[in-house]
């Protein structure tokens, strides 16, 4: 009798044991179920791992979010997918090269200095040089070889709306100001690519430091410390061809 009622108490136990077994089993074939889909689908799931890192190198956590959902196609309450969409298409307007400028900032952040990156297919060879005594995000001085072409540009947090801006970027403004282009919905101004760049570069020679000198307040005055700037850009230098 004693034997048999010892039995039945252990059986809720052993019951529960199975459950647990059973559960991880289940757990156990999804997951081998999963990585047998990316074994499969190959490239196109590559490509998905690609597009997911890419996320996490977004600066603002909701546009990370948002990014994740793009990528992974998440369900959303109608609540959470309004103010996912609105931030969504805040992400969408700004480039590639932007993300990964601000992405590679936040290094920069934690130092104050120039940062060189080579951040592949997203946009070639890259370094960003953040403006002082700005809150973060930053302005960032960004010098870029993407497909063996060379750019200057003036990348902003916020956009600019202007079409050109006529600026000087140097130690003085008294080599006179030429027109940068504003590209990516605003947030990019562009002195050019190629040649224009190249020249720009050159230009600023050696200095240590140099200033925005503009008639739009958003840029007048930013000052950029170009300190490790001319050994940074040395890869790029190769790469381009100059």
């Amino acid at each position: 009798w004693f034997s048999k009622a010892y039995a039945r108490a252990q059986m809720p136990e052993v019951s529960g044991i199975r459950r647990m077994r059973y559960s991880n089993i289940i757990t156990l074939v999804r997951t081998l179920g999963i990585l047998s889909l990316f074994a499969v689908c190959g490239p196109a799931q590559a490509g998905l791992l690609d597009d997911a890192r890419q996320c996490t190198r977004q600066v603002q956590r909701l546009e990370r979010l948002a990014c994740f959902d793009d990528v992974f196609s998440t369900p959303l309450a109608q609540g959470d997918a309004g103010a996912v969409s609105a931030v969504s298409v805040l992400a969408q307007k700004r480039s590639r090269r932007w993300r990964e400028a601000y992405a590679q900032a936040e290094t920069e952040f934690d130092t104050g200095g120039t940062t060189y990156r080579d951040t592949g297919k997203a946009a070639g060879l890259m370094v960003t040089v953040p403006a002082l005594g700005a809150q973060p995000p930053r302005p960032l001085l960004a010098l870029q070889c993407h497909n063996n072409i060379t750019e200057l540009t003036l990348m902003l947090p916020e956009p600019l709306d202007a079409e050109r801006v006529n600026l000087r970027l140097g130690a003085s403004d008294a080599a006179g100001r030429s027109d940068w282009r504003v590209r990516d919905n605003g947030y990019v101004l562009s002195v050019g690519r190629g040649l224009p760049a190249i020249r720009a570069v050159k230009e600023m020679g050696r200095e240590t430091d140099i200033r925005v000198y503009s008639g739009n307040s958003r840029i007048d005055g930013l000052l950029f410390d170009l300190t490790g700037f001319e050994q940074a850009i040395r890869p790029l230098r190769e790469r381009c061809g100059w």
